[in-house]
């Protein structure tokens, strides 16, 4: 929750909360009078020594205006602690009720005015990922193994499943493939060692490629949404954590992920695709 400033809307709090506890003449001066910030560190004695304030607090009496100021100004604190301000007592009670205004039912009264701003959402940086990419039909997951006769790629698939990834690209291209698992894992896996070649020629782009030891992912973790984005460009993207297309996948952090979406943001010249399938028990 984003408050406004306590200063800025001091003057408009007090009247408020005068009509709110019911304080009027007298004591509706001596509240706001009192319980206004710049006279925090000002006594009881030096307000009361104003002529003119002094001259408001005796109107109609024969009393004395610093005890119909302490007076009144306990009486108060008393109904500020009736209404749930912690007690207190001696000369430190109103300063109490002060501060329990200040940081209770100030923040309440700024958001019954509307004056309350909503937190910004922070998105982790996948999801600023996926807010660039484009959902696509091509590209995506199939059977390993499986004669391929032009079938559509598949929206779902059982755990232990051996699968490969197509990517259909028009014009060569350097590829950055990015998975987020069931998990909440990330990896790259073009390039990588299922991939080591991430600049393709213009066509059907099958991983894993015929150069790769592997034959296929394995589709293992949890059930749930796995997430895919392809990012095709005509350059290597300037990012200092590709890897060289060898050994194990690189598991991304939010470091790796933040500096991409920093990178597409930057050169919108790169295309961002997205799709997903389902991974059952």
């Amino acid at each position: 929750m984003n408050l406004p400033r306590y200063k800025d809307y001091e003057g408009d709090f007090l009247d408020a909360m005068a009509t709110r506890f019911g304080f009027t003449g007298k004591n509706s001066l001596i509240f706001e009078k009192r319980f206004l910030e710049d006279n925090r560190e000002v006594t009881h004695e030096k307000l009361v020594a104003n002529p003119k304030f002094a001259e408001k607090l005796i109107e109609g009496t024969d009393g004395d205006a610093s005890r119909i100021f302490r007076q009144q100004l306990a009486a108060i604190c008393k109904k500020l602690e009736a209404a749930g301000c912690p007690p207190s007592t001696g000369d430190g009670r109103w300063a109490n009720a002060k501060c329990w205004l200040r940081e209770v039912i100030f923040p309440q009264w700024a958001k019954e005015q509307g004056l309350v701003a909503d937190a910004p959402v922070t998105l982790h940086p996948w999801e600023k990922l996926l807010k660039l990419a484009t959902p696509t039909d091509k590209m995506g997951p199939k059977l390993a193994g499986v004669l391929d006769m032009g079938s559509d790629y598949q929206e779902c698939f059982p755990l232990g499943s051996h699968i490969i990834f197509e990517v259909k690209l028009e014009t060569p291209a350097y590829l950055l493939l990015l998975d987020k698992g069931t998990s909440g894992t990330f990896y790259c896996l073009c390039p990588s060692g299922y991939a080591p070649q991430p600049y393709l020629r213009a066509g059907v782009a099958v991983l894993p490629q015929p150069v790769s030891v592997k034959e296929s992912f394995t589709i293992t973790g949890d059930v749930g949404l796995e997430q895919l984005v392809a990012v095709i460009g005509k350059d290597k993207p300037s990012l200092n954590w590709l890897p060289e297309g060898s050994g194990n996948t690189l598991q991304l952090q939010e470091g790796h992920l933040n500096e991409l979406v920093e990178y597409l943001e930057a050169n919108r010249d790169c295309k961002v695709l997205y799709m997903e399938y389902t991974v059952t028990a």
